[in-house]
């Protein structure tokens, strides 16, 4: 009875050891999968480093060049439109004007509501009218 007993428990140990090695095995494989999508996103990025360097270059490159022309006095690109002057100033100072005393009438009219609503408010000290019981 010993004797099949160890067989028994070697035959276990044979087969723990076979799903260990499946287990092993696959443990290889994911690991494999993962180094190899981690080699693919290293690449991916270094390749967006390597895009964004050159992008910076090129940048570089033009204001570099645009300071040179400066500095050699060639005439540089505009780079915004030239602002026009106003065609009427003596419009542009009645709508200035307008706008302030619109401006002002506002703030007049908050600063009157603002004024009735602290008017409205009974002081705590104030006491309370009593209503004459009948």
């Amino acid at each position: 009875m010993t004797r099949a007993a160890l067989l028994f428990t070697v035959s276990l140990a044979a087969l723990g050891g076979a799903a260990q090695a499946q287990d092993l095995r696959d443990l290889q494989a994911r690991n494999a999968a993962a180094q190899a999508i981690e080699d693919a996103r290293r690449d991916l990025l270094s390749s967006q480093i390597e895009m964004s360097n050159a992008n910076e270059r090129a940048r570089t490159q033009l204001i570099l060049r645009d300071l040179n022309d400066q500095r050699a006095g060639a005439p540089a690109t505009p780079s915004a439109p030239a602002l026009r002057p106003l065609e009427d100033p003596a419009r542009g100072d009645a709508a200035l004007s307008s706008s302030m005393d619109r401006l002002e009438r506002l703030t007049q009219d908050a600063l009157a509501e603002s004024n009735a609503r602290m008017r409205a408010i009974r002081p705590a000290s104030e006491p309370k009218p009593v209503k004459p019981r009948s």
